[in-house]
């Protein structure tokens, strides 16, 4: 059988990346690509040449996914004796190569934010991929993963990793101050804030990140659904600023202005707040999947081995939401080899290859099996622990212009926080300039 490897050509300066997407400049792109070398073996296994069967197909992809891209890479020319070329570029970058790559007709594999599909879905970037989904796949896949990929009623990416904001607390903190569980509704929280603050256990309860940046719509996203809110209702509308959104976000500012929250979340990003937190300040923080390790490390934390995970509070009476990251892969509408891209995309939904992703690049998963499975959870004991959380998924909207979307809520947030207007003023403002987005 021909054996076949991923040569890499790795031309780039390193990067260190906080927040929900990588940073970094003079990012120089990288191109991998699959090698045929020749061995010794019975030429009956060799993989047979097909009709159409192109000799490669390119993926683009962030630099922090090539590893795993070149691992799946090795199965799949190995499979089907197409080659594998990965273009890579920092995130920030990302969005723009695809763009690109489209117009030149020269990619077939995208990697997929969670808050682009609509947009790249609304100028004709990508594909739908509901011909190719299978209903194994579906019922494998959590739905929250999978909706994150869709616009429109449409699917056009399969999911290969999973983060959310997960609620963090002190339970040493707790324990001092009687409770031998961490809240389940707000104002639970708000009640074992102020009494642990009162009784000098902590500075403050919470922190928020309410800087103006995306942070901000995430830390929205999880009050908003929480509180029993949504971002569209069931006509397609945006609902932000109904009772629920308003009451959302009078619990944050009216926490600021009671002193159990800290006032430096006017200028916080959820870097910040997560500082705040590993520094013993507050008892609480919602945060991004690392944070569990990050706390629990003695040398990047002063509160190392007292800190666990728990749902997300709920309100009026709603169990849970938090707001959910991650990523996937599309197919270009302009790929020549649709098909061929599919047969690499699908093993995403492997569980092997997502136990290997998880193993390997701390890639959490999508599929509810590999979240179940005891050899995985034995590898990261705050993987049993977050995996309730997705019961209650609190996706960014799918928005085709998306950014410009944002930058309207994250400016009336921002407004709000620092106190230039009320929660109802901004929030109805927000509205009054988005409302035709999604029409």
């Amino acid at each position: 059988m021909k054996k076949r490897k991923i040569a890499a050509f790795l031309l780039c300066t390193a990067m260190i990346g906080t927040g929900l997407s990588g940073c970094g400049s003079d990012q120089t792109e990288q191109t991998e690509t699959s090698e045929t070398s020749e061995a010794s073996g019975d030429e009956s296994e060799e993989v047979p040449e097909e009709s159409g069967k192109p000799e490669k197909i390119t993926i683009i992809s962030t630099t922090d996914d090539v590893g795993y891209f070149e691992y799946i890479g090795e199965q799949y020319t190995e499979e089907y004796g197409v080659e594998v070329e990965i273009i890579s570029q920092a995130y920030d970058d990302t969005k723009t190569k695809i763009t690109t790559s489209v117009t030149s007709g020269n990619a077939d594999i995208a990697y997929l934010d969670v808050v682009w599909p609509a947009e790249f879905a609304d100028k004709g970037l990508i594909l739908p991929l509901d011909e190719y989904y299978t209903d194994e796949m579906r019922e494998n896949l959590l739905q929250g993963n999978i909706d994150q990929m869709s616009a429109g009623g449409k699917v056009y990416g399969v999911p290969f990793c999973n983060n959310g904001t997960f609620m963090y607390y002190n339970k040493a903190m707790l324990g001092q101050a009687g409770y031998d569980a961490p809240p389940e509704t707000w104002d639970e929280l708000k009640e074992m804030s102020v009494k642990m603050q009162s009784e000098g256990i902590c500075k403050y309860g919470i922190a928020w990140p309410g800087l103006q940046a995306e942070g901000s719509i995430c830390n929205m996203s999880t009050l908003l659904c929480s509180f029993g809110g949504e971002w569209v209702d069931d006509q397609g509308d945006f609902a932000f600023h109904s009772d629920e959104g308003v009451q959302a976000i009078e619990f944050m500012t009216g926490s600021i202005q009671d002193g159990w929250a800290d006032p430096s979340s006017v200028s916080y990003s959820d870097r910040d707040i997560l500082d705040a937190f590993l520094a013993g300040d507050t008892a609480f923080v919602t945060n991004w999947s690392y944070a569990y390790n990050v706390a629990n490390d003695p040398a990047q934390s002063q509160v190392a081995g007292d800190v666990d995970v728990c749902l997300v509070p709920g309100a009026n009476g709603t169990t849970s939401a938090f707001a959910t990251g991650g990523g996937g892969l599309g197919i270009l509408s302009t790929s020549k080899s649709p098909e061929y891209a599919w047969k690499f995309i699908e093993k995403l939904a492997d569980a092997e290859i997502q136990k290997y992703g998880f193993e390997n690049f701390t890639m959490m998963p999508t599929l509810k099996a590999v979240f179940e499975d005891p050899e995985v959870q034995a590898l990261d004991p705050s993987l049993e622990k977050m995996y309730p959380q997705f019961e209650y998924p609190a996706n960014r909207p799918a928005v085709p212009n998306y950014s410009e979307w944002s930058n309207i809520l994250q400016v009336e947030l921002s407004s709000i926080m620092i106190g230039n207007e009320d929660a109802k003023t901004g929030l109805d403002q927000a509205y009054d300039q988005v409302k035709d987005f999604l029409k």
